[in-house]
């Protein structure tokens, strides 16, 4: 009875661990973007097809079987078993081996290909999980023998899943676009969070079968097992709201998330020989391995698309640690005192870690060498989707039906209108434009008015080459300070609703002083005073369309809760102006008389008019302003030059 009752209980178990592979499903395919989501999920399914074939063939036999030196298994190869307990053991490993091995597939997520993840699968569930799983956890095996514990896995299941994701990564490179130039992270944004959310909750709920089921039997230490595994987690989920704060200033869900499991991969190694409060302690450490890995993968210039190597990798060589710190000496029964449990816990994992990645390593760089493990550059831009399954063929046929237009200016070609497809709707809302836009020439010189300053956009219609010169003219260079690193915390659509909003403001004010706008650069303006008509006034203007654009940022902090700020320079002289380009061309304007006025702004102060000496001159007079001198900016070609910062005088009215 003792034994069924057993029996069912590692079943039931292997079920719960089975459920996981849906909650990494989840996770992955909703931490990537739309055009890639699609293979994530493909992934984890063939994944798990592929490993427990491959266990039953040779991984159970190396990993269980009569050990050879402590190193390798030899029998139980093509289990044939008459033996229940056995059979259930084999279902609960193989689950196991399916979750270190689909650890792998969130990281490489968006770049690698889908045959060469498959043979990665194959190899991990064949040769590296066994081995190691030998070493560990048959009672022949070497590590076992020395006292090494890893109760569920931290080190077997995660440290060794995120070890074969370090190497592929290490190899196959970074995502287009992911580190900037400049050394910055861009952030890409999930499919669909919410997805991610619930995946690491079955995650979560998975666990009671990982570590639970670990026990080997319905015993006494089962609900110690499973009370450690809940405040863990919970507390590597806390930690990690309170690092979010304190650090970030705001609940990042991927962190929160990741740090939940990174609470629990800490526990699996010791979550039957510890305290309740070690447990919270192990947890809450946990989610700062997590934090400290995210962070070194970035320095690195590593990328892990969903941050599977900080969670497993990091979270699981805490945990391996933190048997030998926190452990029961009497429940691990090892024989060994603290600090001696402590050493082996250290040996087993960086033996483990050094076999894993040196042997991932070898095999990822020979198939790289041969066959090339990445997909093209056009394959990773259209979206793995579409390039290695076909799918999401509606949203390729309009993108193309766009590019041909483009290509050919035939605007009588027509996109899908399927209305039960996103892209068919897309296609709707595009003909209805492409159709406004056919229907009358008016309004396409409406849009170029809107582009181009008046007058320019009637002689380029005209097949006229635009090249102007102006003799004097007031250029204004605007700065949004700080714009860059709050959009860096927001998504596409809501940085480019602020910009328009603010650039919008700036343009009101522009009109309303008659100041020409020539261009916007990411976060930065550019206008032109003078262009409109000649006068004797265009420094004037350019200034009091500076001052206004400060007051229009100060409302829109108050409107928004931001805290930007404008840094603005103008310099005053001749200008040579012409449009540049065939297609998405544009107006603009060059000469020394526009980098100094950049110069002005780069060198000026947030929240302050910088004018050089040429301007000054011009509005020095002006009753209603106030100047306060800057000193001498070096300016490169020309020298010294003296700056002035400008605003109203106090007792202005209006």
């Amino acid at each position: 009875m003792a034994e069924t009752i057993n029996s069912l209980w590692i079943l039931l178990c292997a079920v719960l661990v089975l459920m996981m592979q849906a909650g990494f499903m989840c996770i992955e395919a909703g931490s990537t973007r739309n055009k890639n989501n699609i293979n994530t999920a493909l992934k984890n399914i063939c994944d798990f097809g592929i490993c427990t074939i491959g266990f039953w063939t040779c991984g159970f036999g190396l990993m269980f079987g009569v050990s050879i030196s402590g190193i390798i298994g030899t029998t139980e190869f093509f289990l044939i078993t008459n033996s229940s307990r056995e059979s259930v053991w084999f279902i609960y490993q193989a689950a196991f081996c399916g979750a270190a091995v689909t650890i792998v597939s969130g990281a490489v997520a968006e770049r690698l290909k889908f045959s060469i993840y498959l043979f990665i699968a194959l190899i991990g569930a064949i040769f590296i999980y066994p081995l190691i799983g030998h070493w560990a956890w048959n009672e022949s095996g070497w590590l076992y023998e020395m006292g090494f514990v890893d109760f569920a896995g931290s080190t077997v299941v995660h440290a060794l899943g995120g070890t074969i994701a370090l190497s592929t990564i290490i190899i196959l490179g970074p995502r287009i676009g992911r580190f900037r130039k400049d050394g910055s992270v861009r952030e890409f944004n999930g499919s669909n969070v919410p997805l991610s959310l619930l995946g690491t909750l079955l995650l979560f709920f998975g666990w009671f079968g990982f570590n639970g089921g670990s026990a080997g039997a319905f015993n006494e230490s089962v609900p110690i097992v499973l009370m450690n595994t809940i405040l863990s987690g919970t507390s590597g989920l806390v930690a990690t709201i309170i690092i979010c704060y304190v650090v970030y200033k705001r609940p990042y869900v991927l962190k929160i998330m990741n740090g939940l499991l990174g609470g629990l991969v800490s526990i699996t190694a010791s979550c039957h020989s510890v305290a309740p409060y070690e447990a919270i302690l192990i947890g809450a450490m946990g989610a700062i391995a997590v934090a400290f890995g995210e962070k070194l993968l970035e320095r690195l210039y590593l990328d892990d698309a969903v941050g599977a190597i900080p969670v497993h990798l990091c979270a699981g060589i805490w945990g391996t640690l933190a048997v030998g710190i926190f452990g029961n000496p009497d429940v691990l029964g090892t024989g060994l005192n603290r600090a001696e449990q402590l050493g082996v816990q250290a040996l087993g994992i960086s033996v483990c870690f050094g076999v894993v990645f040196i042997s991932s390593f070898i095999l990822i760089f020979v198939v790289n060498w041969i066959w090339g493990i990445r997909v093209s550059q056009s394959a990773e831009e259209a979206g793995l989707n579409v390039a290695e399954h076909r799918a999401n063929d509606d949203v390729e046929e309009l993108l193309q039906v766009m590019q041909d237009q483009a290509n050919s200016r035939d605007l009588s070609i027509r996109a899908s209108q399927e209305p039960f497809t996103q892209a068919g709707q897309i296609g709707v809302h595009y003909n209805n434009l492409v159709w406004n836009l056919e229907k009358s020439a008016n309004e396409t010189e409406e849009v170029l008015k809107r582009v181009l300053p008046d007058g320019v956009a009637k002689r380029l219609k005209e097949g006229s080459d635009i090249h102007d010169t102006y003799e004097e003219v007031s250029v204004v260079f605007i700065d949004l300070v700080g714009f860059t690193k709050i959009a860096n915390t927001l998504v596409a659509r809501r940085v480019v609703a602020l910009l328009n909003d603010i650039f919008s403001r700036f343009d009101r004010q522009a009109t309303k002083f008659e100041v020409e706008k020539i261009k916007t650069i990411g976060d930065s303006y550019m206008a032109v005073s003078g262009l409109l008509r000649l006068s004797g006034n265009h420094a004037e203007s350019a200034v009091r369309m500076s001052l206004a654009a400060i007051d229009e940022i100060e409302q829109f902090n108050i409107d928004n809760k931001f805290n930007l700020s404008a840094r603005i320079g103008i310099n005053s002289g001749p200008v040579i102006g012409g449009v540049i380009g065939k297609s998405r061309f544009m107006y603009d304007m060059w000469g020394d008389t526009v980098n100094v006025a950049s110069r002005m702004e780069t060198s000026g102060v947030d929240g302050q008019v910088q004018v050089s000496e040429a301007t000054y001159d011009l509005v020095k007079l002006v009753p209603d302003l106030k100047f306060e001198p800057q000193g001498e900016l070096e300016v490169k070609g020309k020298g010294k030059m003296s700056t002035w910062l400008v605003n109203y005088a106090e007792d202005k009215s209006s």
